[in-house]
């Protein structure tokens, strides 16, 4: 019996700042191409953080099938 192949993937953390823009030095993260095997993203936002009352997640991932627009977000509640 062959043990069960793991699957591994990386996780890229993202802290982010009491008014919710990346803690991080410069404005944009960078995140491997599409190319590269599945990741995930996390973000790290401190409980007390005002982001957490009412917070929205703005991305410009395109729906699937939907062409990608850099200016053209989506909100996630």
């Amino acid at each position: 019996m062959t043990p069960a192949s793991q699957h591994t993937q990386d996780v890229h953390l993202l802290p982010l700042k009491d008014d919710g823009s990346p803690g991080i030095g410069g404005e944009y993260i960078y995140l491997p191409p599409v190319t590269h095997s599945n990741y995930k993203l996390r973000f790290q936002i401190e409980g007390t953080s005002s982001v957490c009352r009412q917070g929205t997640l703005w991305i410009n991932i395109p729906e699937k099938g939907r062409p990608f627009d850099r200016q053209s977000f989506r909100s996630f509640k």
